[in-house]
C-alpha cells in the first residue's frame, strides 16, 4: 500500500523522470533507511541510478559510527554505492553562531551538492514525512509567518525531492518492520531537548489526547490547501512585481512607488520580497518588521530617506522611486521627471529649469549654436521624454563620434569632477540619452534634412533667470 501511496506522489507531484540519477540522503533511521528501500524498489520501473549519502556530525560519539557501519552495510546489501563522511558539526556551529540543527543542516546539504557533483545526479531525495510536515507548520504558526510559511515542507523545489511527505510517522515505522530493516533509532529523538522535539512528543501527542486524534493529517491538508493559495498569489505578485519595476542593474533596482500604491498590500509585501530575491538570490532576507519599514517608508516617500536591512541591502525612496540597493557611494540621490513635447518643469535638486517646444523645420532659420538650447528630430522621440541624473552603466552616442561610449567615459574625456556629474541633467528618449546638457546631443537624434519637425529644448538655471 505504501509503495503505491509513494508512486501517487512522485507522479502528481512530477518528481521524478525516467533515469534519473539520485542522492538518497541517509541517516540510518526508520525515515531515510525506508526511502531507499522504497526507490530501490522503484528503480527497475523508473530506470533509476541510486547513490546514498551519509554525513556524521559527530555528536554521538560511538553511536554515530555505527550509524555510518549500519548505512554502508545496508547500501551495500541493496548493491547501492554509498558515501560517508564525517564532520565536526559542534565545532562548526560555534565558529558561525548557529544553533546544532542550523550547522548540522547546512554541512548535511554541503555533503549532498559534494556527491552530487561527484557522480553527476540531478536530484537530491530527502526522507520528510507527514509528521515532519505538521510539526513545521506548528513551529512555524507559534513563531509567527504568512501564508507561504504555513505551505511549511514542499514536495519538491529544485534538484531535493520529497516522495515521503504524505506519508505518516507510524507508516513508515510499519514498513521497516514487515521488511525487516531494522533501522537505527536516535535517542536525542526521543528526549524534549530540541523546539522540533518538544512539539512532537509534547505539544502534538496533548492535542490528539485532549482536541484532535488526526492532527497529523489536518495539519498536513492545511498545508497542501495554503500550498495552492499561495502558488495562486505568488503568480499574480510576480505579475505586479513585473509591472511596478522601472529599471534593474547589477546591485540596484527602482520600483514605481505610484505603481506599487495601487496594489493590495498582500501583495506588496510580496514584491518586496521579489525585489530582495532579485538583488540578493534570498527573498527569507525579509522578515515582518522589514516589510513594515519598507510600507512606512513608502507612505512618507521622502527623498533621500534610506533604511538598512538584512544582507547587505539598503532601500530608500527618490520621488517617484522607491530603490533597493547593496551599494552606498554615498552620492547625491538622484533625480528623474517626466516632460511633455510642450512643458516646462523645475529641477529642484539642480536649481534649474527644462522648456521644450515643438517647432516646424521650415520656420527654423539657424541652429543654434547656444550650449544650453539645442534642437532634435521631433519624430525620432519614440519613447518618453524625460530628464534624469546619470545611472550607473550608462551610454550614449555624442554627435560627431564613431559609435556609443559609457557616459563615465565621456565625464572623464570632459574633465567633470566625480562630485559634479550627478547635477549634470540628462534628456532622454525612455531610457536613451538624447542630450548631456551643457555637452552634447546624441548622434541619433540630430537634425537633417529629411526632419520636418523639431524638438527645441532649452535649460536654464535659477540664477540665469534672476
Amino acid at each position: 500500500m505504501m509503495l503505491d501511496d509513494v508512486r501517487k506522489t512522485i507522479k502528481r507531484y512530477n518528481l521524478m523522470d525516467r533515469g534519473d540519477k539520485i542522492v538518497v540522503a541517509i541517516s540510518g533511521g526508520p525515515d531515510s533507511v525506508c526511502l531507499l528501500h522504497v526507490l530501490h524498489s522503484l528503480m527497475s520501473e523508473f530506470k533509476l541510478e541510486l547513490f546514498a549519502a551519509h554525513l556524521n556530525h559527530n555528536f554521538r560519539g560511538i553511536d554515530a559510527q555505527m550509524d555510518a557501519q549500519y548505512v554502508a552495510k545496508f547500501c551495500e546489501e541493496l548493491n547501492i554505492i554509498s558515501f560517508v563522511k564525517s564532520m565536526d558539526v559542534p565545532k562548526y556551529a560555534k565558529e558561525h553562531g548557529l544553533s546544532s540543527e542550523e550547522a548540522g543542516r547546512v554541512l548535511r546539504y554541503e555533503f549532498f551538492d559534494e556527491v552530487v557533483e561527484k557522480v553527476g545526479a540531478n536530484k537530491i531525495a530527502v526522507a520528510h514525512n507527514q509528521n515532519d510536515q505538521a510539526e513545521t507548520v506548528l513551529m512555524r504558526l507559534l513563531r509567527g509567518t504568512g501564508i507561504q510559511g504555513l505551505t511549511a515542507i514542499h514536495h519538491g523545489r529544485g534538484r531535493i525531492i520529497r516522495p515521503l511527505l504524505n506519508v505518516s510517522r507510524k507508516e513508515i515505522e510499519d514498513y521497516c518492520l514487515i521488511h525487516n530493516l531494522s533501522p537505527r533509532t536516535d535517542e536525542t529523538n526521543l528526549e524534549p531537548i530540541y523546539h522540533r522535539n518538544k512539539i512532537r512528543l509534547e505539544l502534538i501527542p496533548y492535542i490528539q489526547g485532549h482536541y484532535n486524534p488526526n492532527i497529523i493529517e489536518s495539519l498536513a491538508k492545511t498545508a497542501e490547501i495554503l500550498k495552492k493559495d499561495n502558488d495562486f498569489m505568488e503568480e499574480a505578485a510576480r505579475e505586479a512585481y513585473r509591472q511596478v519595476k522601472i529599471d534593474s542593474r547589477e546591485g540596484c533596482l527602482e520600483l514605481s512607488i505610484e505603481g506599487i500604491n495601487k496594489l493590495h498590500h498582500a501583495l506588496q509585501s510580496r514584491i518586496f520580497r521579489l525585489a530582495t530575491e532579485e538583488l540578493v538570490g534570498k527573498k527569507e532576507a525579509l522578515e515582518y518588521k522589514h516589510i513594515n519599514n519598507i510600507i512606512e517608508l513608502l507612505q512618507k516617500n521622502e527623498t533621500g530617506k534610506k533604511i538598512l536591512l538584512p544582507m547587505g541591502i539598503i532601500v530608500k525612496t527618490s520621488y517617484n522611486k522607491i530603490i533597493f540597493t547593496t551599494e552606498d557611494r554615498g552620492e547625491e540621490e538622484g533625480f528623474y521627471y517626466q516632460i511633455s513635447p510642450e512643458d516646462s518643469i523645475t529641477i529642484d535638486e539642480i536649481k534649474g529649469k527644462i522648456t521644450t517646444k515643438v517647432l516646424m523645420r521650415s520656420d527654423i532659420k539657424t541652429i543654434s549654436r547656444d550650449k544650453y538650447i539645442k534642437y532634435f528630430d521631433y519624430h525620432k522621440v519614440t519613447k518618453q521624454l524625460n530628464v534624469r541624473s546619470r545611472r550607473e552603466g550608462d551610454r550614449f552616442w555624442p554627435l560627431g563620434l564613431v559609435g556609443s561610449k559609457k557616459l563615465k567615459d565621456f565625464f572623464i574625456d570632459y574633465k567633470i569632477d566625480r562630485e559634479k556629474r550627478n547635477e549634470i541633467p540628462l534628456i532622454c528618449d525612455g531610457d536613451e540619452i538624447m542630450w548631456v546638457v551643457g555637452y552634447r546631443i546624441s548622434e541619433n537624434y540630430k537634425v537633417n534634412n529629411e526632419t520636418t519637425k523639431i524638438l527645441a529644448i532649452e535649460y536654464k538655471t535659477f540664477l540665469e533667470e534672476e
